[in-house]
């Protein structure tokens, strides 16, 4: 067995550290630590840079392909397909995203962007045509087919690409309020979340396109993904209450309490004089049966509003709870 070597893990690391927002330092971390047989520590290594990279596209190729090997095949893709979203042209990016979709089963899927991996002409589109042409004859076989081009989008949605790139701040004026987004609205949002991602790789800096980015992509039912752009605002403002609250929200949405708790003592750092904030965090503590630091953020909020009936309530709950289990006994 080979002995790990901690001095070339340290320094790699070191280099991490010294360079948190230089995509090729956590990837070849990463793909050291895959090598030297630590594959959750490099998964987690890029989990951490989505967090911090100003250009990710990398770290999710390279993510995607490390959770197909672990046939996490659902995952993997999502990754895959983000990296050819934010740079289609990159030849290697469509390919490995075929491939992956191939030996997930997605024949249909995997046929038409190995046509789109041939199209950009790389070096080694070539070499795929063959896979291509077994590809088409093994639908043809089942009588499945794959479309010849992704179909073009309508007028509005084209119109809202523009209007977005001309303004962000309308991404958010154009989500629903009530109710889930019809077949429409779907469209309108991923034209405006288009224009988001093409706005934020021309301005990585910039946290209030990953707040649009975050809340779009929640309406389209992408949790992950909103999660990953609230916490890239976040990094970029770490004094942005509203993606603070927003990510509050997406990780309780997403079953993640404790990530929720620690994003709600966030806000209430940025904000300690807003009661809602403390009786928020009440409502999270006390769902995770943990009463008596319910009862002191419920008491926060009534020593900043004394008014305020939502922390009333909240003592009111834990107080009949509490004298419930006096009784039972």
């Amino acid at each position: 067995m080979r002995r790990h070597d901690y001095e070339k893990e340290a320094e790699l690391r070191a280099r991490v550290a010294a360079n948190p927002t230089c995509s090729q330092v956590h990837t070849e971390l990463a793909a050291w630590l895959s090598r030297a047989g630590h594959a959750a520590q490099a998964r987690d290594v890029l989990r951490a840079g989505l967090a911090t990279v100003e250009g990710t596209a990398r770290i999710h190729h390279l993510l995607g392909l490390m959770l197909c090997g672990a046939r996490d095949h659902d995952s993997g893709l999502r990754h895959l397909e983000r990296a050819v979203e934010k740079e289609p042209t990159r030849f290697g990016f469509v390919r490995d995203l075929a491939f992956a979709q191939g030996a997930a089963g997605r024949t249909a899927s995997s046929v038409e962007t190995l046509r789109l991996a041939v199209g950009l002409g790389g070096e080694g589109a070539s070499c795929l045509k063959w896979l291509l042409r077994a590809g088409e004859r093994a639908l043809a076989d089942t009588g499945t087919r794959a479309e010849r081009h992704p179909p073009p989008s309508s007028r509005r949605a084209a119109s809202v690409e523009r209007m977005v790139l001309r303004n962000p701040e309308m991404a958010e004026v154009l989500i629903p309020r009530k109710g889930a987004p019809g077949a429409q609205e779907r469209e309108t949002l991923r034209a405006a979340r288009r224009a988001l991602v093409r706005l934020a790789g021309l301005n990585p800096s910039h946290a209030d396109l990953y707040f649009g980015l975050s809340l779009v992509a929640e309406q389209l039912g992408e949790v992950d993904r909103a999660i990953e752009a609230a916490e890239k605002a976040l990094t970029l403002n770490p004094h942005y209450v509203e993606a603070c609250l927003l990510a509050v929200r997406l990780y309780e949405k997403s079953g993640k309490v404790r990530r929720a708790e620690q994003r709600c003592r966030h806000a209430t750092q940025l904000r300690p004089r807003w009661a809602d904030l403390h009786v928020r965090l009440g409502r999270i503590l006390r769902e995770q049966g943990r009463g008596r630091e319910a009862a002191e953020a419920y008491q926060q909020a009534l020593r900043i509003d004394g008014h305020c009936r939502e922390a009333r309530e909240g003592v009111a709950t834990l107080e009949t709870a509490g004298a419930e289990e006096g009784g039972a006994a």
